[in-house]
């Protein structure tokens, strides 16, 4: 099949020191492989002059989500119903109980398994987003079909679960290393270990699974100090002889294995010393850390030590799948509160940097000569003169005036300040990120991968 296309039209180009170049007049080329052969201005381009089309929309790399959980899907929005203000274990863990423990529980069937991985995988990619690091279950055959229904850009964990949770989500300790083992000679790199937080899983069998990630060269992926309820029952009541809850981890053997960790709010000096020196990454997820007023990442800190992070979802704590979205509130968030919280920054962090974080930037966020041809149109009417413009105004329908700390819903300033695990102010922010999303999820108009377009948005369907 020959895959020689070209497409003209304004082009974002992420680079790897984290700025976006801007084409406003752009060429893409592809030669009959799929790769690309060409790319920059329209009037610089080349022949062989391969049939060509006019793009519908802004030009740039697909997205990748490196932190979701597929079977919190059905619940996306829904989270926190029934969560009061400010219950004594802190909204997290409450929430976990009421809502989310039951919706992972229905994974064990596995009709329903199958239909709620068809589903995002459905949604997901009408967002743009080909790929990413996805939590499951802890059922191994709810796991098996997520991995055979996915595409190989999706790096999958088989949940770890033993304690502090319903007795019908805690694994057999007994039996989980060779179902463990078993996914990772099968699945390879595309299985990360997943311990799901300190809260749930015990030093033995943290142990057990970092020794299995050793043994096959994998991953690991976890969550961090994401709220100070949770912190202080992991340093003060389940593991008191750690100096941090970070160093739970670091003891156990999880930072050796290149973890992704999610959140990584309430961290002290000394816990980010340990993942600077263990070259951990993060998954960023503003929105999630927005609604359950978990607190606001330390943004600065993360740059100044060049810690690799993500931009992230944290499906279903955020209502949307779109990274269009997050994109967003990662600006509002730190808008006025940092310099790194910039459009190109945020661009960047949704493309190549979770390409580079997966170990899969020789296929993805790169629009570059030698590279596949991989990449998604979003509709954005209107001339832009900088990237920035084009990302702001184009991607995001924002105005530098709404980045404004005037602008912004008053509690992001409890966030900021970590008093608040309660709801002070969540309705407002609820609204405002809802209106964001109604507003961006349908902006995506198609995701070409190595020259095969794969989703339209006219056609409502994968093709």
């Amino acid at each position: 099949m020959d895959l020689s296309q070209t497409i003209l039209g304004p082009i974002l180009i992420p680079r790897a020191d984290g700025s976006v170049d801007f084409l406003p007049d752009g060429a893409l080329r592809c030669d009959a492989s799929g790769m690309i052969d060409f790319v920059g201005p329209a009037k610089d381009l080349p022949p062989p002059l391969a049939s060509s089309r006019k793009a519908s929309g802004l030009i740039l790399p697909p997205f990748l989500d490196a932190h979701i959980h597929i079977p919190q899907h059905p619940i996306r929005g829904h989270f926190m119903d029934g969560v009061t203000e400010n219950p004594p274990e802190g909204r997290l863990l409450a929430a976990l109980n009421r809502n989310v423990f039951p919706a992972e529980a229905k994974c064990a069937a596995k009709s329903f398994a199958q239909q709620i991985v068809r589903e995002f995988a459905r949604e997901t990619l009408s967002q743009g987003v080909v790929g990413g690091a996805a939590y499951m279950t802890v059922h191994p055959e709810a796991t098996e079909i997520a991995f055979n229904t996915l595409g190989e850009l999706w790096q999958l964990g088989l949940v770890l679960m033993e304690m502090n949770c319903p007795p019908e989500l805690r694994v057999d300790a007994r039996k989980i290393e060779s179902e463990m083992r078993r996914l990772a000679e099968r699945f390879g790199r595309r299985y990360i270990v997943t311990d799901r937080f300190a809260v749930a899983v015990g030093s033995e069998l943290r142990r057990v699974a970092a020794r299995i990630a050793a043994d096959f060269d994998l991953r690991m992926q976890t969550h961090l100090n994401e709220q100070l309820r949770e912190k202080d029952f992991v340093e003060n009541k389940l593991y008191p002889n750690a100096r941090s809850y970070t160093d739970v981890y670091h003891r156990d053997g999880l930072l050796k294995r290149r973890p992704i960790l999610a959140h990584c709010i309430h961290m002290r000096a000394e816990e980010w010393d340990l993942l600077q020196e263990s070259h951990c990454v993060i998954a960023h997820c503003p929105t999630s850390n927005t609604l359950l007023c978990s607190g606001i990442m330390p943004l600065n800190a993360v740059k100044s030590r060049d810690i690799p992070y993500a931009i992230c979802t944290d499906v279903g704590a955020s209502p949307t799948t779109s990274l269009l979205a997050e994109m967003a509130q990662f600006l509002k968030v730190h808008g006025g509160r940092s310099d790194h919280a910039t459009p190109q920054e945020a661009l960047f962090r949704t493309t190549l940097a979770p390409a580079q974080l997966l170990e899969v930037s020789d296929q993805l966020g790169r629009l570059e000569t030698g590279r596949p041809m991989s990449f998604i149109e979003i509709a954005c009417p209107g001339t832009y003169g900088s990237a920035d413009d084009a990302i702001l105004r184009g991607l995001l329908e924002l105005s530098p005036s709404q980045l404004n700390d005037a602008n912004r819903p008053a509690a992001l300033d409890d966030l900021e300040h970590a008093q608040l695990d309660s709801g002070l102010g969540l309705d407002l922010l609820a609204s405002d990120v809802r209106e964001t999303a109604d507003r961006l999820e349908r902006k995506v108009l198609s995701v070409t991968l190595a020259g095969h377009e794969i989703w339209r948005r006219d056609a409502g369907k994968i093709v």
